[in-house]
């Protein structure tokens, strides 16, 4: 069990499950087959809170957005169960990489992931993000480890705790995800994120990876990393950087137009029958294996 975590729940919580990840506001864990909950970090509720409220706007939505969000099955106040995944993409750009696994420097990238994949992501994450400009939010945290991916290699959009509306004040997300030029929240910002995101797939590093705290100075100037061909994928990139696309809808417009993007009109929306049926589960769990879970709450 990692330290952090001891300090602030109690040990049984750790010992029923696989630990997955821990993020700011919740720690998550595979609770059953395709099964994951994400149990609340103390002092993070009105984070959590915004999350649950993303995800009852998404279920509410008619017509019903793209299939390229998690799938929620099941929230409370404190826990939140929802679809498990195999992979995120920070996962699989890490796994392509020989790197130090304490401190994660690069020695060598050993492979990148086949471009039409890459433009199969880059047209999945962009209609997801113009979905929710389309209803005047940000998914506001845009970085690859907030990306998953399903068993088919299709990518996932998750965690809302940082959702907000367009126009709503950005606090200045660190670069490369977020850029120092823009303060209020809106195509410019989730674009900015998603050239970084491309960049990393088209690179295997993240930008300026190497330079530390001269990364904010370099963005914020106008500097940008070194693109090293005039590929499709690298002028989208530059575009991106540059905030290019009036909207988020225009840059799901051109992705649309990629080559790869062929292969994610096969994503297929997850029928109401699987939902219903996880929901169950998730209730079961929660007379059973959870049946004390709000006492795990500090």
């Amino acid at each position: 069990m990692p330290e952090r975590l001891d300090q602030v729940f109690p040990r049984s919580l750790f010992n029923k499950f696989e630990f997955i990840s821990g993020g700011a506001t919740g720690w998550v864990f595979e609770v059953a087959p395709g099964i994951a909950l994400k149990f609340l970090c103390p002092g993070r509720e009105e984070e959590f809170r915004r999350e649950n409220e993303t995800y009852a706007l998404i279920e509410r939505s008619d017509p019903p957005p793209p299939p390229h969000f998690i799938q929620s099955f099941l929230r409370l106040p404190y826990a939140h169960f929802m679809q498990l995944m195999p992979d995120s993409l920070d996962s699989r750009l890490r796994a392509n990489r020989r790197q130090d696994p304490k401190t994660l420097e690069c020695f060598e990238v050993l492979r990148l992931e086949p471009t039409a994949r890459i433009e199969q992501w880059a047209a999945e994450l962009s209609s997801a993000l113009a979905w929710l400009e389309s209803i005047e939010l940000v998914q506001g945290d845009l970085r690859p480890s907030n990306l998953l991916l399903d068993s088919e290699d299709h990518m996932k959009l998750v965690d809302f705790d940082s959702c907000a509306k367009i126009g709503d004040l950005d606090p200045g997300l660190p670069p490369p995800w977020s850029s120092p030029n823009h303060h209020l929240y809106g195509a410019e910002t989730e674009q900015f994120g998603f050239g970084s995101i491309l960049y990393n797939m088209t690179h295997g590093l993240e930008p300026y990876e190497d330079k530390g705290p001269e990364t904010v100075e370099l963005f914020r100037t106008g500097v940008f990393p070194e693109l090293m061909s005039d590929s499709q994928l690298d002028v989208l990139t530059l575009r991106c950087w540059r905030s290019e696309f009036a909207t988020l809808a225009d840059l799901a417009e051109y992705c649309a137009t990629l080559n790869g993007a062929k292969f994610a009109a096969t994503t297929n929306a997850i029928n109401t029958e699987y939902i219903a049926r996880m929901k169950t589960t998730c209730e079961e769990l929660l007379r059973t294996k959870l049946a004390d879970l709000d006492k795990e709450l500090p």
